[in-house]
């Protein structure tokens, strides 16, 4: 077995979201590695605490700051969140930065997650895209 393949297995394995079904196995499609934890991520800034019936507090919050100029302290607000969010719902990860890429024209500010895998040392990133006005152009 190779080491890569170890450590995807010692990371965990999940199911991949959207659920799906994998079409050469017939059973459900897995997911693992760092893809899981990329996975994981996403699907905590997409959620918001209080629509999981059975896990309430799960979710990181984005929604107030939907409408809000993109400055330093909106920013920061934002930072904060994810890692306070990511501390407590991905221990497997340390966040080692969160930075912004701004795209006035298109009302997007793209996440940059920068974080580490406490039982590899192994690093990575992860792109969110939040969106502060709603998509009018259709």
């Amino acid at each position: 077995m190779s080491s890569s393949q170890n450590k995807d297995e010692f990371l965990g394995i999940g199911i991949k979201f959207p659920f799906r079904i994998n079409a050469s196995t017939g059973k459900t499609a897995l997911i693992n590695g760092t893809q899981l934890i990329e996975q994981n991520i996403h699907l905590l800034l997409s959620t918001r605490p209080g629509e999981r019936i059975y896990h309430r507090n799960f979710g990181i919050d984005l929604t107030p700051l939907l409408f809000e100029i993109p400055n330093a302290a909106t920013l920061k607000t934002i930072e904060e969140n994810i890692i306070s969010g990511l501390t407590q719902f991905q221990p497997m990860i340390i966040t080692e930065s969160v930075d912004f890429e701004i795209i006035a024209e298109e009302g997007l500010i793209k996440i940059h997650i920068h974080f580490m895998i406490r039982s590899t040392n192994s690093r990575g990133n992860y792109v969110y895209p939040f969106y502060l006005k709603e998509a009018n152009q259709f």
